[in-house]
């Protein structure tokens, strides 16, 4: 999306009381990947390459961390907290999960989507035969006002 356009059309849609809450997991690379996220890229880019095509959209991808894009707008006083939480996941879930990202959803892999799953279900397995798989997911909220 657009963040400065968002931010203004935002000013001028609120009162002077609203603020904006950004919630992400942080600037690329806060938080160390697990070692199974690698598998799943390995598998992942065996079916579609390295090069992620989805969810590249009109817009490119901004560069910037949202606290500059706030700090430049409207609702430009940012407060920000982050919270961590370790989380396990079975194989069926993680495996879900990967067909709920925009780079390995079901119409990316079209007709290779069976295959795919049985390839990333087995390496998975290999990697961890009880199928439980940890992480600790990081949340950032970001909470912008007008100063």
């Amino acid at each position: 999306m657009d963040r400065d356009q968002v931010l203004a059309d935002l000013d001028a849609l609120t009162t002077q009381q609203a603020g904006v809450v950004v919630i992400s997991a942080g600037p690329p690379g806060t938080t160390p990947l697990p070692a199974w996220a690698q598998v799943i890229e390995d598998v992942r880019a065996a079916y579609l390459g390295r090069t992620r095509r989805a969810g590249q959209g009109l817009y490119p991808q901004p560069h910037e961390p949202y606290p500059d894009t706030l700090a430049r707008s409207p609702f430009s006083a940012v407060t920000s907290t982050v919270c961590h939480e370790p989380i396990r996941r079975g194989l069926d879930e993680l495996m879900g999960l990967q067909f709920s990202n925009s780079y390995t959803a079901p119409g990316m892999l079209g007709e290779r989507r069976g295959a795919f799953e049985e390839d990333l279900r087995q390496a998975l397995l290999a990697h961890n035969p009880a199928g439980q798989y940890d992480e600790t997911i990081r949340t950032e909220a970001l909470l912008a006002v007008r100063p």
